[in-house]
This record gives structure tokens, sequence and C-alpha cells, in this order.
């Protein structure tokens, strides 16, 4: 009983002194810059619980909010399990097959090299073993890449020289001028075209004397951007 009342002793004798001046309708609360502040019940009660509220609800946001975060955790995990044998495969993709080439534009008469413009795409790849896939688009002859990335690119083509049969050499204007084939990057937004990667060849002297085969096959990793065009070039698109 004695250490009770020794301990209720030290609690009043600590209180803050409530001012001796307290009107009717007044009240006296603990405020954000002192221990106690009187005035108007009903304003000091408002911000009084108005304090009080935010500084629960900050609390109760945050527990709700790390909640949030911890089953986002448990479900993406759980996701993952599920789908990661098929997340490759969600990528954006295409493989086309070319087809037979229109005939040369004014524009393509003497230039280095020429796009390839044509393409089995749509229903024309249900006959090849090409397909488009998850957002990547076809325009005039181009493959349009639907989001930023890292895209692995690739072409292959096989090309075929007439020869001279009397001495088994190429029959072009200039031996000299190599056989090229590449593929290039176009943004409507930058104006200019960039080329990716490339493959050169010489002419070479036929063994038959009546054609030249050759096989040229380019690949590389790219960063490209939502909105870039992809193109394949040949040097001379009658081969």
């Amino acid at each position: 009983v004695v250490v009770c009342l020794i301990i209720v002793l030290a609690l009043v004798w600590t209180m803050p002194e409530i001012p001796k001046t307290v009107k009717t309708g007044e009240i006296c609360l603990p405020s954000e810059i002192g221990p106690l502040k009187c005035g108007s019940t009903a304003d000091l009660l408002h911000g009084y619980l108005e304090r009080e509220i935010a500084t629960k609800y900050d609390e109760v946001k945050r527990q709700d909010q790390e909640k949030q975060e911890n089953h986002l955790k448990k479900v993406s995990a759980r996701l993952m399990n599920i789908y990661d044998k098929s997340f490759w495969e969600m990528k954006p993709a295409a493989k086309l097959t070319g087809k037979e080439q229109p005939d040369l534009r004014k524009s393509d008469i003497s230039a280095d090299m020429v796009p390839i413009r044509e393409w089995c795409n749509g229903r024309e790849l249900y006959d090849t073993k090409g397909f488009m896939r998850y957002g990547i688009r076809y325009r005039n002859g181009r493959l349009v890449v639907p989001v930023d990335g890292t895209y692995f690119i690739y072409s292959n083509l096989d090309f075929f020289e007439s020869c001279n049969p009397s001495s088994g050499l190429p029959d072009v204007k200039d031996i000299n001028k190599p056989i090229k084939h590449g593929i290039f990057k176009f943004n409507i937004l930058e104006g200019e075209e960039e080329e990716l990667v490339s493959n050169v060849q010489p002419h070479t002297i036929s063994t038959n004397r009546y054609y030249n085969s050759y096989n040229s096959y380019v690949s590389s990793l790219a960063d490209l951007k939502a909105g870039d065009e992809l193109s394949v070039k040949v040097s001379n698109i009658s081969y």
C-alpha cells in the first residue's frame, strides 16, 4: 500500500500543472508544441484526434504495405516455379522465309546494297517453318520490334552466280566488288539506318565453270528499342 501511494504521489507531482483559469466550454489536452494546451473543447479535441488518427493511419498503412510486398514475393516465387520453363517462349520472336523478289527500284540500281523487300508472312508462313510471335510485326519487308531489349538476330542466305564456261570466271561487271550480306536497323525517330552485322565474301573461280554457289550466315546480339525496324540487305539481289 505504501509503495502504491508513493507511485501515485510521484505521478501527481510530475504531471503538468493544469491552469487554474479554465473556463466553461474549454479543455486542456496535450499539444504538438507543449505538454498541455487549453482552449475551446471542440477545436482542441478536433486537432488532437486528427493528430492521433494520422499517426495510427500511417502505422496501419505501413503494415499493410509490408503485407502486400510479402504477398507479392510469395506469389512471384510461385509463378516463376510454374512458368519458368516457358518463360523464354514468351519473348518476342520471328522467323521468315524469303520469296521471289520484285524488280529493282530506280534508287536501288546504283546502291551498294539492296534490301530484300519480300518475305513469306501472315498466312504464307503456314506452309513454312516460319512464325511471328508476341508482338513482332511485319511491315514493308521489315520486322518491327515491339519492346526494348537485347535480341538475338540472324540471317542465312544462299547465293548463286553464273560463270563464263570458257574460263570459270564469274559473269559480273566488276569481279573486284565483293558479295555482301547484312542486317540493318532503322528507326523513324532517328531517321538513319545502321548496320548491325554483315558478311563480305570475294568472288571465286567456278570449279564446274558454269556457276558459283555461296552460303552466308550472320548473327549477333543487338540492343533494340521499340519501333526499330530490321531488314536484310545484299549486294546483288539477282543472286
